[in-house]
């Protein structure tokens, strides 16, 4: 494996240098990437993002560079336009040696590396945007108001009885409407209702 590390920042020359025990070549300008397909090119964004972003952009989509991105304060944004540009991994500049040896070793073996609390806010986006995608349709929609009030009641716990007093008629009639709600909203039984209404 080949490693490439450009930063112009001092401290992170130093940390680098003191930290990897490894040979790996240190580059304070962006320049072409290695021809070699094992050679992981480490980008550090803090002093020099908006030349990364560039870099990523034109030696990364459609080509075999491995590229990951370093950040001396790793946040969800960044890190998402380092992926939307083909980065492979993405991490805190001064992260611990075992951590950047096991993203190297990820990357040489063709896999990623991001760190656990950015994916898991990643994810709770993704969860986000699906819900916000689908159509907000009114569960209860099709029904009369009369059944949303008893669909609705059902959801509190209340039992057959309770709804009877609250809207001042019959078991019978509650039994009645209930059939309807159930065959309207296409559940089976009180259960169901109650599982579609949290949902909702």
């Amino acid at each position: 494996m080949q490693l490439i590390v450009y930063t112009a920042s001092p401290a992170f020359k130093r940390f680098i240098g003191k930290h990897l025990d490894l040979p790996f070549e240190l580059r304070t300008q962006l320049g072409p990437p290695a021809e070699e397909p094992d050679c992981i090119h480490l980008l550090h964004l803090s002093d020099m993002a908006d030349a990364c972003y560039e870099w990523l952009q034109q030696n990364v989509p459609g080509r075999t560079t491995l590229a990951a991105l370093c950040s001396d304060r790793p946040n969800l944004q960044e890190m998402l336009e380092g992926v939307r540009l083909g980065a492979r991994a993405y991490c805190n500049s001064y992260m611990a040696s075992n951590h950047y040896y096991q993203m190297l070793q990820l990357l040489e073996n063709g896999q990623s590396w991001f760190p656990p609390q950015l994916l898991e806010q990643t994810f709770d986006l993704a969860r986000l945007a699906a819900a916000r995608a689908r159509p907000e349709v009114d569960a209860l929609g099709d029904l009369t108001g009369r059944e949303r009030e008893i669909a609705l009641a059902v959801g509190d716990g209340k039992s057959n009885r309770e709804i009877a007093q609250q809207f001042e008629i019959a078991e019978p009639t509650v039994k009645t409407h209930l059939g309807s709600i159930f065959r309207k909203l296409e559940v089976k039984d009180r259960i169901g209702l109650v599982l579609l209404l949290k949902r909702g």
